[in-house]
């Protein structure tokens, strides 16, 4: 307990946690600007005519337009309070709620970037991160101490590293080494250069092993104070090439990734460095009153250094409830990524458990053909349904990618039926044909599963969705 108390409570120098507030809100400011242009609150929210909300999350429903603009707007402001260390407090605590509304009304808008920025946002509401570079310290009349428990910065370290680690873990499985899926993703490279340059086979294989390599090792790399720099560099070229080469829908995350390589650093030489920067104060003689403030205040803060070194040894029941809460978290957080063991073979190809687990770019699903058809159970009347016209073009790009969403599309054209057809129980069945990661095209479910009466339940019977069948 000693030493967990002295790893986890040691005091640090809160500069590069606060360097991060500033970072971080800059970035989420302008993924509001982004939504903004993107008209996210209409396209994405009260638009669509369905959502396919997360099982357990079915209570989130989008808000009257006006309500989610309004949302929208002072997201933007909590994230500027957030970056000027104002009212820091509250404004995090609104930016993690409702963002994380935003993220996850609808299954499609699923990204593991968005999942990290709503992961973020939770643990700062806990950071001591406006006790620098904030006008809260400025403003406030109060002693700010000059020092934060270390568990702030390495908790942020922790989940810089998740999208990392585990996607290492991701590039492990079949559907990345034994599949089209890099030569996809070279085909579908931004850039002609790479064409004229590096020859396919050469960097369709460095695609594959050495992003796995990077992944898992990048970390450690950064961890090391003597492979440091050198981690920096890759972080810097990989992100790099991953936004200006390889992918076109990964936003800022790159440059936020690289960015966040600060928090690998000592936050006491931060510091420093940064008061080199800051306009040095004019020397002048001091006055004999001014001098005897000034020994009155050495006397209260070496006071308050023992004080505070003091509490630091002490094993607190404070302490010990803050290392349960945060053991538990991280418990979670590298659990919850392998819980596709208990669900699926094939994460991508089932849904189950792909989401939540950093699996970034592990699938190519094209829709070849889909073609629902309603069925009348008292005459086995049949026709087609264009189920399209009810999806938006993003949830119709992102639909296959979890076939439990055609369950809940289903049931919702199952109403439809019966309300403007004035069809009794109607059958519904999906013909779909897709084309994952470079195999034959092949159906994802059984062609004459009646999906009104299955169950999205995680742990429900599975056979409608057909086995993935391998060139």
């Amino acid at each position: 307990m000693v030493k967990m108390n002295q790893f986890l409570f040691k005091p640090i120098n809160p500069s590069i946690v606060s360097i991060y507030r500033i970072i971080f809100g800059c970035f989420m400011c302008y993924q509001m600007i982004v939504y903004y242009n993107l008209d996210y609150t209409y396209q994405f929210m009260a638009g669509p005519e369905i959502l396919f909300p997360y099982r357990g999350l079915e209570f989130m429903q989008p808000l009257p337009i006006f309500y989610l603009k309004i949302i929208h707007f002072l997201l933007l402001v909590s994230s500027l309070l957030i970056i000027l260390g104002i009212w820091y407090r509250y404004a995090i605590v609104f930016f993690f709620i409702g963002f994380t509304y935003f993220s996850f009304i609808d299954i499609t808008l699923y990204n593991n970037h968005i999942y990290l920025f709503s992961l973020i946002s939770f643990v700062m509401i806990f950071l001591d991160a406006d006790i620098l570079y904030s006008l809260q310290r400025k403003k406030t009349k109060k002693k700010l101490k000059n020092y934060i428990p270390a568990w702030n910065q390495y908790l942020l370290i922790f989940l810089i590293s998740l999208p990392y680690f585990f996607g290492g873990i991701a590039k492990l499985s079949s559907n990345w080494l034994h599949t089209d899926l890099t030569k996809i993703l070279y085909n579908q490279s931004n850039s002609s250069l790479l064409y004229d340059i590096i020859p396919e086979n050469v960097f369709i294989f460095l695609i594959k092993y050495g992003g796995l390599t990077y992944d898992f090792m990048i970390v450690f790399l950064l961890l090391n104070k003597k492979t440091r720099k050198i981690g920096i560099a890759l972080v810097i070229i990989f992100n790099i090439t991953n936004n200006s080469l390889l992918f076109n829908d990964i936003g800022a995350f790159p440059l936020l990734m690289i960015c966040s390589t600060i928090l690998f650093f000592d936050s006491s030489k931060v510091s420093d460095y940064i008061n080199t920067l800051l306009p040095n104060k004019t020397n002048k003689t001091l006055s004999k009153k001014e001098i005897k403030l000034a020994k009155r205040r050495i006397k209260k803060e070496v006071v308050h250094i023992i004080n505070s070194t003091n509490d630091q040894t002490e094993w607190t029941k404070k302490k010990k409830a803050t290392a349960l809460i945060i053991g538990v978290f991280i418990l979670f957080q590298i659990t919850i990524p392998f819980r596709h063991f208990l669900l699926s073979n094939n994460p991508e190809w089932t849904g189950l458990g792909s989401r939540f687990a950093w699996r970034m770019k592990m699938q190519t699903k094209e829709i070849i053909d889909f073609k629902m058809s309603l069925i009348d159970r008292s005459n086995n009347a049949s026709g087609n349904i264009e189920a399209e016209t009810y999806l938006t073009a993003n949830q119709l790009k992102h639909i296959a990618e979890d076939p439990h969403n055609f369950i809940i599309l289903a049931k919702y054209l199952y109403f439809l039926a019966e309300k403007d057809y004035n069809m009794n129980d109607p059958k519904i069945t999906v013909d779909l044909k897709v084309k994952f990661n470079g195999l034959e095209t092949q159906n994802l479910i059984a062609p004459n599963a009646d999906l009104v009466n299955l169950d999205k339940n995680t742990f429900a019977e599975k056979s409608w969705i057909l086995p993935l069948k391998k060139n």
